[in-house]
């Protein structure tokens, strides 16, 4: 099975790689093939407006959202790292989300593509007490839903705003392993 991870933290090394790299070990543990890819180092650009029969969508632009997603399409399991900044999932990973919508390959749409494979989604935000946290997860919720994807879980890391904030949560760190261990 391949377990590819997105990182969308600016931070190579920071608290959400840090969990995400615990979920890839625990699949390599697995038996599991595994690749993270951290969205920093891509030069992904906006969604441009589209009309018109939703077949008819192409992206003319010549930038790496086609080659990150066919990624993802050879994938068994998606996880999706991002901290959370206003609330929210990080630029660099909506960037790559709203991509999604104009991927077509062979008169296929994305959730053609990747009905039946598997989500998982990693949080780690500053905030010590995110009552907010579902409404970061509805539209990562809905997007593995339109995908026909499986929700395969969560890791949510609150309290971690500096770099090694997570090395005091080793709970975070052990259920993102054991999470990467049942994939």
């Amino acid at each position: 099975m391949k377990v590819i991870a997105f990182v969308g933290s600016p931070r190579k090394g920071g608290n959400t790689d840090r969990l995400v790299e615990e979920i890839l070990t625990g699949a390599m543990e697995a038996g599991h093939q595994t690749e993270k890819v951290y969205l920093m180092d891509y030069a992904l650009t906006p969604i441009d407006a589209v009309y018109g029969d939703e077949m008819s969508w192409t992206d003319p632009r010549q930038d790496v959202a086609d080659e990150l997603i066919n990624k993802m399409v050879q994938a068994d399991v998606v996880v999706l790292g991002s901290p959370v900044y206003w609330f929210g999932i990080s630029g660099l990973l909506k960037l790559f989300i709203d991509r999604w919508s104009l991927y077509q390959r062979d008169g296929q749409r994305l959730m053609e593509l990747t009905a039946g494979r598997r989500m998982v989604v990693v949080l780690a935000m500053a905030d010590p007490q995110p009552g907010y946290v579902e409404t970061v997860l509805a539209p990562l919720r809905q997007a593995a839903k339109w995908l026909k994807m499986e929700w395969a879980g969560q890791v949510i890391a609150s309290g971690v705003s500096d770099p090694g904030d997570i090395e005091s949560h080793p709970q975070a760190l052990s259920e993102a392993r054991e999470l990467g261990k049942s994939l």
